[in-house]
């Protein structure tokens, strides 16, 4: 099992990254010696480099498990790409991969759950804005949108989504409809599995936005290790570890 990372300079997100995989590994039954990690950006070692020492250690067979919400460049071009890079070093590897996570019940059970707990403590009429960490991929953004829109029917607040990067509706976007809706009290909930610099620059950024303005908000932690989370993972794992749902297979 290849546990596939963003990738991160935060260390706390590093660090809860990797915990959040000793869970999983825990969870599912399996051995340290059948499990790897791997990372797509900034961390090491990178997924080209995991799978060719793999590939030199003797391992035959491996199953990809990419840590990701939603399909967009990672999946997409990033990952195939390293396993070019790493066939074209050892030959042709036998890998399957689980599909991203995404808009899975557990996500947005935990989703809603943060945006109730801080929403409970703000003056009646808070509303939220769900972000995402964005992306260039139409049907990512589609796909967002769906789940935005699944978390804000069982909120009975205003919820609107927008995104930290990429070329979907940004954050200051999101907040200044709320401000146009009337609300002035905002709650900011990260659909971001783990912290990184983007999350831990929201503060900062929706106090940029904020200015002179006479609103109050308070951001949420991103989903993180939550058991319903690792339950979720983990069950994937030991399907995958069984020969059944593997998911978007090659890559190819």
């Amino acid at each position: 099992m290849l546990f596939v990372g963003h990738g991160t300079r935060l260390e706390r997100g590093m660090h809860l990254w990797h915990q959040f995989v000793d869970d999983v590994v825990k969870r599912a039954g399996l051995s340290e010696h059948g499990v790897a990690r791997a990372f797509v950006e900034i961390d090491r070692p990178d997924v080209t480099e995991a799978l060719v020492a793999l590939s030199r250690a003797g391992v035959r067979r491996v199953h990809g498990v990419p840590l990701f919400l939603f399909s967009a460049g990672h999946m997409q071009v990033d990952l195939p790409e390293a396993v070019a890079r790493a066939e074209e070093r050892v030959g042709r590897l036998d890998i399957t991969w689980s599909p991203p996570f995404g808009d899975e019940p557990a996500l947005i059970d935990v989703a809603v759950d943060r945006a109730k707990e801080i929403a409970a403590r703000m003056p009646e009429g808070a509303g939220v804005v769900l972000v995402g960490r964005g992306n260039r991929d139409e049907g990512a953004q589609r796909a967002f949108a769906e789940v935005a829109a699944k978390i804000g029917s069982r909120m009975g607040a205003p919820l609107v989504h927008g995104y930290l990067a990429g070329t979907g509706r940004k954050l200051e976007d999101a907040l200044e409809e709320l401000w146009r809706r009337g609300c002035r009290h905002i709650v900011v909930v990260p659909y971001l599995w783990f912290p990184g610099l983007l999350t831990e620059g929201l503060p900062e950024r929706v106090n940029r936005w904020r200015g002179a303005r006479d609103i109050s908000f308070q951001v949420a932690e991103p989903l993180g290790r939550d058991p319903r989370l690792v339950a979720l993972v983990a069950e994937r794992v030991r399907r995958a570890a069984d020969g059944h749902d593997v998911g978007v297979g090659t890559l190819a």
